[in-house]
């Protein structure tokens, strides 16, 4: 029997999208194999929700992970990050002067 290449897995719209945002991190390489569990809890959600799209609940826990999956961590050193980062001011609250109490 002649070696045959297993067709490509057939995707709903939520997750063909995912796949190509998964795909664009990875070559990035803003997704190591410690998130192989976050790629997973989002490709099980993505599942639920192109089985049932009008789900609040399914929306609500997609729509944060993945953000959390597009989320840059200081281990991957983003460049906009740094921009922001070059851009931003220290913010500080300065303490006022007390007042001057009159004399009597």
């Amino acid at each position: 029997m002649a070696n045959r290449k297993k067709p490509a897995p057939i995707y709903g719209r939520v997750r063909s999208a995912l796949e190509v945002t998964i795909t664009e991190l990875e070559r990035l390489g803003r997704l190591t194999p410690t998130d192989a569990a976050r790629v997973e809890i989002a490709r099980t959600l993505a599942d639920a929700l192109d089985q049932e799209p009008a789900s609040a609940i399914l929306w609500r826990e997609y729509r944060a992970a993945e953000k959390q999956l597009r989320e840059e961590t200081h281990e991957h050193n983003d460049p906009f990050d740094q921009l922001l980062a070059s851009l931003s001011a220290e913010v500080r609250n300065e303490k006022k002067p007390a007042k001057a109490k009159p004399r009597p």
